[in-house]
């Protein structure tokens, strides 16, 4: 009697794991950073003196291969918004592989241009973001259409267009759109370029002072240049930003066009098999019309490597603002991935 139970079960789930076993598994994957931080002085006066542990960011990734075709992520990320630990949807988007030789199209919330080859090159997005992503002139990550792929047999040239709602990782509310458009050059495989465009489109916005409508839409241009040789890594990066009509220069003046820039440079490379130096400057000017508004942000860290995946960083960030008390904020950063 009992082998009439057992035996039949034991058939149903062998069927069950040949079959998963020969079926794509989804890759799961994450990691996870943050910091021991002390705020020695900060710009905001009740700011100082504080310390502590802190999560930055958590991600938690799954890639699937449905086909030869196709391919799809979902990336959840949790990270500090407003004292509380929140937790969105950072990725989740379906890739069409080959859709025509050598270009891919992905629909769906995912990365936009603007940095994700620069981020790839700094490597240390654990310490600091990248100088676009830091002071917040273009998103990481945009719900669109993109369409990405080589133009060259021999993928030294590369392209990558999307149109995106221009709204993060949050839902469309409005009929205006961004176009984001990159070109990367490796000329030699220790190499990088990139050259970067986009525009954003805008509703038009009043101006108080001659009581009409003008167009706030905006440009973005940046470019990069990495080089990497053996243990050594340098990288500068730089961008221009233009957004119309987006600011009074004075309470008697009209509406008039927002310009600013940055640039930053960063380097890095192994003292020892597990251990590396990290520097890196970057200067920027949010209003090339106002004075004293600009910042400087120096960043120095060795990072202790114990493991391939795992990273101790101890550092040092220092902000210096136009005006105001700058920022130094000693940390002993932590980063592992699995």
């Amino acid at each position: 009697m009992s082998k009439k139970i057992v035996l039949p079960e034991i058939t149903f789930f062998l069927m069950i794991t040949i079959q998963i076993s020969a079926q794509n598994l989804p890759k799961i994957s994450g990691l996870v950073f943050g910091d021991y931080f002390y705020n020695v002085k900060h710009n905001i006066n009740q700011d100082s003196d504080i310390n502590g542990f802190q999560f930055r960011r958590i991600y938690f990734t799954t890639d699937f291969k449905i086909s030869e075709k196709f391919s799809t992520r979902f990336r959840l990320e949790s990270s500090w918004q407003n004292s509380n630990f929140n937790t969105i949807v950072r990725d989740a988007w379906l890739k069409w592989n080959g859709i025509f030789d050598g270009s891919d199209v992905i629909i769906g919330l995912s990365p936009t241009p603007a940095f994700s080859v620069s981020e790839e090159a700094w490597g240390y997005r654990f310490l600091e973001k990248t100088i676009l992503d830091y002071n917040k002139i273009v998103s990481s990550r945009d719900m669109g259409l993109d369409l990405k792929g080589n133009l060259t047999s021999n993928g030294n040239i590369k392209y990558w267009l999307k149109i995106g709602n221009n709204s993060k990782s949050g839902i469309e509310n409005d009929k205006y759109k961004r176009y984001y458009s990159l070109l990367q050059f490796n000329p030699t495989d220790d190499i990088t370029l990139t050259a970067y465009f986009d525009y954003a489109s805008s509703g038009r916005i009043e101006d108080g002072f001659t009581n009409s409508f003008k167009d706030n839409n905006s440009i973005v241009t940046a470019v990069f240049l990495g080089y990497s040789y053996n243990n050594f890594n340098f990288g500068v990066e730089s961008f221009y930003c233009k957004i119309e009509n987006n600011f009074y220069k004075s309470l008697t003046s009209p509406l008039t066009h927002q310009n600013s820039y940055g640039v930053s440079a960063w380097s890095h490379f192994r003292l020892k098999e597990k251990l590396k130096l990290i520097c890196r400057i970057d200067y920027f000017e949010p209003n090339t019309d106002l004075s004293k508004d600009e910042n400087t942000l120096i960043l120095a860290a060795l990072d202790f490597i114990p493991d391939k995946s795992v990273h101790i960083s101890p550092n040092i960030e220092i902000v210096t603002y136009g005006s105001g008390d700058p920022d130094i904020v000693p940390r002993i950063s932590f980063y592992w991935k699995f």
